[in-house]
């Protein structure tokens, strides 16, 4: 990345997917097999930030409705291959639910592009201080452009 005159870096990710400078914020994710994109967005033009959490916690109820069905059922019929499938079962389900959590942060611009990354690895207080500092640098960004 070639930084503009009088441009700093405020701070990265880990991974340097996400780069935070005193003008802009810049992202570049590897989508895979030679997939990759970069997005890059001037300070002034961020207009929202927000994470979410997408989970799917019916794969949780469906997994103990089926468990709690296959203890019932295998007692009924004295059945231990209907107790170990229905378990087995319960146990994909969830595994399935925590493989498809997905913790993000978007970062809109006011022109139509969004920042979008992955935050799983990010602690909550350390996403909580990366917002603040893009809030902070995008105010600073205003007031050199009033001034």
């Amino acid at each position: 990345m070639n930084l503009f005159e009088g441009e700093k870096i405020i701070t990265t990710t880990d991974n340097n997917v996400i780069i935070l400078t005193t003008h802009r914020i810049r992202s570049t994710n590897s989508l895979g097999w030679g997939h990759r994109e970069t997005t890059s967005m001037m300070l002034d033009m961020v207009s929202s930030i927000k994470t979410t959490c997408n989970s799917y916690p019916i794969l949780l109820v469906i997994a103990a409705i089926i468990g709690i069905g296959g203890f019932i059922l295998g007692n009924q019929n004295n059945s231990s291959y209907g107790v170990s499938f229905t378990i087995v079962l319960a146990i994909i389900l969830v595994s399935i639910y925590f493989v498809t959590r997905k913790h993000v942060c978007m970062i809109a611009s006011s022109g139509g592009s969004r920042i979008v990354f992955a935050t799983s690895n990010m602690s909550h207080d350390g996403l909580i201080n990366f917002i603040d500092r893009v809030e902070e640098a995008k105010y600073r960004s205003t007031l050199r452009a009033v001034v």
